[in-house]
């Protein structure tokens, strides 16, 4: 992947850190279940398009489905981005590259490591009652915003 490319998938990423900074802000104010330990932002996607899911646990395997007034958490903040928005070329013929797909994927992955970071920062979600990790599916790759760091899964 060349530079030129690299630029464009940051800068479409970086096109959504206000609103990831919003969505932060409500986060680390959100009422979080007695038993929640951490919140778990799941990163899924492929293709250019990501989704990052959120969600309270009270363990690797216990997911909470309802905040501290015993309400579903419906109001939990995900994030969506298109990392091919800002790319000259056109999807169908990004679709017809399998290697630069996969490139930009990882690339974007990578990346949303540091926007993430920064967002957060910006939000103040060190005040975040609890830790909040970035994790990656099949990969066993979670890092722990609040320590900045990559943690194992316990």
């Amino acid at each position: 992947m060349d530079q030129k490319t690299r630029m464009l998938v940051k800068q479409a990423i970086d096109e959504e850190q206000e609103a990831t900074i919003q969505k932060f802000r409500t986060l680390i104010q959100y009422p979080f279940h007695p038993d929640a330990k951490f919140v778990l932002l799941e990163v899924r996607g492929h293709g250019g398009d990501f989704g990052v899911s959120t969600t309270q646990m009270d363990g690797w395997e216990d997911q909470l489905m309802h905040n501290a007034y015993g309400e579903l958490d419906n109001d939990l903040p995900g994030f969506i981005f298109n990392v091919y928005s800002k790319l000259d070329k056109d999807r169908r013929e990004i679709r017809k590259d399998d290697e630069l797909i996969e490139e930009i994927d990882e690339f974007s992955k990578e990346y949303f490591v540091s926007f993430f970071q920064r967002c957060f920062n910006a939000a103040d979600g060190k005040k975040s009652p609890i830790p909040i990790y970035l994790f990656y599916p099949n990969s066993g790759d979670s890092y722990d915003l609040k320590q900045e760091k990559w943690v194992e899964m316990e």
